[in-house]
């Protein structure tokens, strides 16, 4: 590899000119009608990447770059954000990456075209169940009969709020072009990904804000994220192809 000619590779959009107020001075190198964002780098900046501080940092430094690069983007494209860290060697290399995925990258670019991604997740502290009922006043057999009632109110609220939040999910997969789910934490009943047209964006959200209140009144909190460019829903083979 010519370590003289490194370039960090953002996303790949139109080709079509444009400027974007954002460093590190990203251009566009293009290939027929698709285009990729590149911006120079020295090869020193990804060394021992897989082993720095995700949360601060080197690492945290190029991701924030990364994400404003791709942002500056969205605001006036469609956009296939790149793996974080694909460094290209060189313009040739990176119409070479255009020319092997053009087919993939274009129809891709068409399905996010006028979509925005937005992240959705319920959260639900419930009671533990292990927690004993005041016993004071009462009978060994009334104390049994009090905590049966707590287990069995406990185990309705948790039936209540998954019968929400399964709503909830289903009335906005009617909203979203594509979902991805993600890892569930303990207590995190829905986390996912939603892929809207912007035009339905107002319906999604009024969706959101009718089960929020269901849920709240059940005990769970509902939480959005974004909108965010569609990083969600990039076909990884583009940004796998990059570092070959």
């Amino acid at each position: 590899m010519n370590t003289g000619n490194w370039l960090c590779a953002y996303a790949i959009t139109r080709n079509r000119p444009a400027t974007w107020d954002v460093g590190p001075a990203p251009r566009l190198i293009g290939y027929r009608d698709l285009g990729v964002v590149v911006s120079e780098v020295a090869p020193t900046r990804f060394d021992r990447i897989d082993t720095l501080d995700p949360v601060d940092g080197t690492l945290a430094e190029l991701a924030r770059e990364h994400d404003a690069v791709v942002r500056a983007v969205f605001r006036s494209e469609p956009v296939l954000p790149l793996r974080f860290g694909t460094v290209l060697d060189g313009e040739d290399a990176a119409r070479r990456l255009l020319e092997a995925g053009y087919d993939q990258a274009r129809d891709c670019l068409d399905e996010v075209a006028g979509h925005r991604e937005w992240g959705v997740r319920v959260r639900h502290a419930e009671p533990a169940a292990t927690t004993k009922p005041d016993a004071a006043g009462l009978t060994g057999t009334q104390y049994l009969v009090r905590r049966r009632e707590r287990l069995k109110a406990i185990q309705q609220a948790r039936e209540d709020v998954a019968g929400s939040a399964a709503r909830l999910e289903g009335a906005l997969r009617r909203h979203a072009a594509d979902t991805v789910g993600r890892a569930r934490p303990h207590g995190v009943l829905v986390n996912s990904a939603y892929l809207v047209e912007t035009g339905r964006e107002a319906a999604f959200h009024a969706e959101v804000e009718w089960f929020a209140r269901e849920l709240s009144a059940a005990g769970a909190t509902v939480e959005t994220s974004g909108p965010w460019p569609p990083y969600s829903f990039t076909d990884l083979e583009l940004g796998a192809k990059a570092h070959g």
